[in-house]
């Protein structure tokens, strides 16, 4: 059992004094995998695998960390336009949020776009391509346990892209949106 499992259980419990404790932060490392389900295009990505650095302040039992995940390819085909494919890098994610009586936590992530194709034909979007604000996604725990791995999930949006040259408005108007769903599978090691 890791120093963070067992503080989780202690403070989930409900042991006077727990979240006084002080101690150093207890790192974790979690390999990810999963998927990203973009609803506007209808698009859903694999995801991983990936990499989650997880920090744990004992005392308070609050979490911060990043989520690396490799680019993600993706092809649709768009009517009346053909074969539109890209690369999708979501992340790295900054993570936080606490594992006191829980897991409860949140990971913002910037999305970059690159390597667009129309038909197999290199589509220049520019190097800085991606969403104008980073993508914050609600972290909700689906069997997940600290210490041990499990899934989380999140329904979230996706904003604005910007710096795509002439394509800024296609893609925000073909991917910007609500209703989008991430689910990452965690193992501890």
């Amino acid at each position: 059992m890791t120093a963070v499992a067992a503080a989780t259980i202690v403070g989930g419990v409900g042991f006077a004094g727990a979240a006084d404790a002080a101690g150093p932060p207890v790192y974790s490392k979690y390999r990810v995998t999963g998927t990203t389900h973009i609803a506007k295009p209808v698009a859903d990505l694999k995801l991983g695998p990936g990499q989650f650095d997880m920090y744990t302040q004992i005392g308070s039992y609050t979490f911060s960390g990043t989520i690396t995940l490799p680019p993600a390819k993706v092809t649709k085909v768009v009517p009346g336009i053909g074969a539109v494919s890209g690369t999708v890098t979501l992340g790295p994610g900054h993570a936080e949020g606490s594992v006191f009586g829980g897991f409860t936590g949140s990971a913002t992530w910037p999305v970059k776009v690159s390597d667009v194709r129309v038909n197999g034909v290199p589509y220049d979007v520019g190097a800085s391509c991606g969403t104008a604000q980073p993508v914050t996604t609600e972290l909700v725990p689906d069997g997940f346990t600290t210490g041990i791995g499990g899934r989380l999930t999140s329904t979230y949006a996706i904003g604005e892209f910007a710096n795509c040259g002439s394509a800024t408005p296609l893609l925000t108007g073909a991917v910007a949106g609500p209703g989008n769903t991430l689910a990452l599978d965690l193992t501890a090691g």
